[in-house]
């Protein structure tokens, strides 16, 4: 009995117009459009150029230096096809303006890998373009993709979010859980969130914070998980409407490189190990303590990391059901801490205030910054872009709080500026003949003629931003 399966009849093999024409575009590309080829103003002949040759600049980076790369760019399957003349353009540009297109739209690379042959091989073979790792536009599939593309390379971490959209948490954490392994990669690591959402940080940093795990021996010590951010130079930590007062210790306590470091509304174990190299920092207070205890708090990190070059401090109040216990590592000693290396200054003050916080005057009364070149007085209240900003009265506390500075702050400064709250126009002649040093000052936006404060002409009067 014949299958029910089994074909009727046979079909007979026949070959269509558009099968037969795409053999003839393979085998005999340039005998179809001869003319269209060599009219159009807009394609150059290949033959009229000398294949590309190295540049000194794809001998001195390992990126360019590999064969697969200098012998496939502008070379297509097909030998005589003829190019457009951008294709002429020196590999190190077009990697530059790839490099730059990334930075404005996250899936630039995987557009122009699209567009031909050889700029699909160079964005391929170079393997700095795929270092960035974006929350925003990439999924999933994409990192893994990206860190694959970008072999041995440093990689930039970003995830952020906008105030009216909240993070999707459990992408949040197959993503971080992802990168965990190749946390000694990362070179920047920022982490942004402005709409409120519970354990947050937990979900967050949960995959590269210190956790003991033990070995199936059971006579063995524990060991850390490999979280050691051996390459990071910069950290950025901000999430304002944190109510988790827990403390993170970060990288099991190893980051031999970093240097920067902004955090806002987060608590962390300030370990020597992680923070004593660091040359800037930008410290909002999480605001879970407030006096004598966040002062000193603040004093133990500055402590640690006495080489900082840039210090901007900012106290945000935050109205908390109950107290907050906070245990201080080392006790802070009740003399001065010294910042000897310290070169810029910038206190903060949030537009909510109505004076200055306190805390923020005595940290700055217990600070000794016999280097200090530059001090910045910022009220985040001051908008003068906005045509319908007015000026506010200065702070009551101001005249204390100045001459506290002409006490504390060296008399050799360079540049002064002030703004908002911070500035009293009676008070600036007595501060110009304290610091005799200054080159700049700058009030609401507006430099001051030092010239005309009775101090002479200075050839060094430029404006500092």
């Amino acid at each position: 009995m014949p299958s029910i399966l089994r074909r009727s009849r046979r079909r007979e093999l026949t070959l269509t117009p558009s099968f037969t024409s795409a053999i003839q575009d393979k085998i005999i590309p340039l005998q179809r459009f001869p003319e269209s080829i060599s009219c159009s103003s807009f394609l150059v002949d290949r033959t009229a150029f000398r294949s590309p040759s190295p540049s000194p600049l794809i001998a001195k980076f390992p990126d360019f230096s590999r064969p697969s790369l200098t012998f496939s760019l502008y070379r297509s399957p097909i030998s005589n096809l003829q190019h457009h003349p951008v294709h002429t353009l020196p590999p190190e540009l077009l990697i530059r303006i790839f490099e730059l297109g990334s930075f404005e739209d996250a899936l630039f690379l995987i557009t122009v890998s699209h567009v031909c042959h050889p700029w699909r091989m160079l964005a391929i073979h170079t393997h700095t373009l795929w270092r960035r790792l974006s929350f925003v536009s990439h999924g999933l599939r994409l990192w893994k993709e990206r860190i694959a593309r970008a072999r041995g390379c440093s990689l930039d971490v970003t995830i952020t979010h906008s105030r009216h959209h909240f993070p999707d948490m459990d992408a949040l954490a197959l993503q971080l859980h992802l990168l965990a392994p190749h946390i000694s990669r990362v070179r920047s690591f920022e982490l942004r969130f402005l709409s409120y959402s519970p354990f947050l940080w937990n979900t967050a940093l949960g995959p590269v914070c210190h956790q003991e795990q033990w070995d199936d021996n059971i006579d063995t010590p524990p060991f850390a998980p490999f979280v050691h951010a051996l390459q990071l130079e910069e950290l950025t930590l901000c999430y304002p409407e944190n109510d988790d007062t827990k403390e993170f210790t970060l990288f099991a306590g190893v980051a031999p490189r970093l240097q920067k470091v902004t955090l806002d509304g987060i608590r962390l174990t300030w370990l020597p190990e992680l923070y004593r190299r660091l040359t800037y920092l930008d410290y909002t207070h999480h605001g879970f303590t407030a006096g004598r205890t966040a002062v000193d708090e603040v004093l133990g990190m500055i402590r640690v990391s006495c080489a900082l070059r840039e210090l901007r401090i900012y106290f945000r109040r935050r109205a908390l059901d109950g107290e907050v216990l906070y245990l201080p590592h080392n006790d802070v000693p009740p003399g001065q801490t010294y910042l000897l290396q310290l070169e810029r200054l910038v206190l903060a003050v949030d537009k909510s205030d109505i004076d200055i916080p306190p805390e923020l005057i005595s940290l700055v009364s217990r600070l000794s910054m016999p280097n200090l070149r530059e001090l910045h007085l910022v009220d985040l209240r001051f908008q003068p872009a906005n045509r319908r900003w007015r000026k506010s009265a200065p702070f009551p506390g101001l005249r204390a709080a100045l001459s506290l500075f002409r006490v504390t702050i060296p008399s050799t400064i360079k540049v002064l500026t002030m703004a908002g709250r911070w500035a009293d126009h009676s008070s600036i002649p007595a501060l110009a003949k304290h610091f005799r040093e200054l080159v700049n000052m700058k009030v609401d936006g507006v430099e001051r003629d030092l010239e005309s404060l009775g101090f002479g002409y200075s050839p060094y009067s430029v404006v500092h931003m």
